[in-house]
């Protein structure tokens, strides 16, 4: 009995390496090197963090994502980071969409651009500064019929 006991943990083991899943952490994708590349966590039925590694394995893309047909669907505040963590880009998502907020920063930490989205169009004043944090160009993005 106890080595049927045994069998059945190793095969637990063996299942739950194979499949990449670890304390809740479902491994998508590794670098060449072994490091993880992309992973997520299930934070309800259909709805998943995902997070995408640079080789150095600092986070490089975060947010929530939903399936839809085996797809990923963007849902909710999304960030890219550079290599070195600090933030890259910034955007929202209703359902796949670019709706809200949109931000992307320089490396050295400051303001690129800074505007929104509705339903997917950019859409309100949008700003753009220069390296040192300078408005270089401010315009109204909103569509005009």
């Amino acid at each position: 009995m106890r080595n049927v006991i045994g069998l059945f943990v190793l095969m637990a083991i063996f299942n739950c390496s194979e499949s990449g899943n670890r304390n809740g952490v479902e491994i998508l994708e590794s670098w060449e090197n072994g490091v993880v590349k992309k992973d997520r966590v299930n934070l309800a039925a259909d709805t998943f963090i995902v997070n995408h590694y640079h080789d150095n394995y600092k986070l490089h893309m975060t947010g929530n994502v939903y399936y839809v047909d085996g797809v990923e669907v963007k849902h909710g505040e999304w960030r890219v980071l550079y290599p070195d963590g600090k933030n890259w880009s910034l955007n929202n998502f209703d359902k796949g969409v670019e709706n809200g907020e949109y931000k992307t920063w320089y490396k050295n930490g400051k303001l690129n651009i800074w505007g929104y989205y509705s339903s997917g169009s950019a859409t309100g004043n949008w700003t753009f500064y220069d390296t040192s944090g300078v408005v270089v160009k401010t315009f109204d993005a909103t569509p005009r019929n």
